[in-house]
């Protein structure tokens, strides 16, 4: 058993060639806002997760998921979520790679609806000093429409579309200095451009540290 930040989780599982699966056991509300205490594991909620890795290049996992009462806000509340994945990842000339996944998730409340979200994402690494990536999604959310007072409103269809790049310097064996950017288009339904706008973008520069 381990805890991080009050989550404890259980977790077992097999392995035989290209298969993997995966259960856990963990507790499904998440942390209070008391970082430094330990809180009682309950260990209530469930997951399981089978993975398959046909060839070298492909990597494709599904989900399932049973949490009690994850919000603190509404403690009477459960969820069930499903994911599925597929990750392709090819070499590109002598030292580059190129990976895309994608993705979709389901997100069922025992007193809402049910909600999905697909997205689709991919990076490009042609050499040692560059990455340029990608990434577009749409969802369903009813946790944006201002006029419902807190909870939950409506069930609006969003979307969302990134690129960006980041150039990265060795500063010592393993460790790597990046300047990166990207900028993003968002995409709403009308009725809720009285709160986000009609056509809500973006932009973001940062820098990191990273080891490889």
């Amino acid at each position: 058993m381990r805890q991080i930040l009050g989550l404890s989780v259980l977790t077992g599982g097999f392995v035989r060639e290209n298969w993997k699966l995966e259960a856990s056991r963990f507790t499904g509300r998440e942390p209070d806002q008391h970082r430094y205490d330990i809180e009682t594991p309950k260990l209530d909620s469930t997951a399981v997760r089978v993975s398959w890795n046909p060839a070298p290049t492909w990597s494709l996992q599904a989900s399932w998921a049973d949490l009690i009462s994850p919000e603190a806000l509404e403690p009477d509340q459960d969820e069930r979520r499903w994911s599925a994945s597929a990750i392709r990842t090819v070499p590109v000339g002598a030292r580059g790679l190129w990976s895309t996944t994608l993705a979709w998730g389901r997100k069922d409340r025992s007193d809402g609806p049910t909600l999905d979200g697909v997205a689709l994402e991919t990076a490009l690494k042609p050499n040692a000093d560059w990455t340029i990536f990608a990434r577009a999604e749409r969802l369903e959310t009813d946790e944006l429409d201002s006029h419902a007072g807190g909870g939950h409103g409506d069930v609006a269809r969003v979307g969302k579309a990134s690129i960006g790049a980041i150039r990265d310097w060795r500063v010592s064996g393993t460790l790597k200095f990046g300047v990166g950017g990207l900028v993003t288009a968002n995409r709403i339904p009308g009725a809720l451009k009285h709160a986000y706008g009609s056509a809500p973008t973006g932009g973001m520069a940062f820098v990191r540290l990273a080891i490889d």
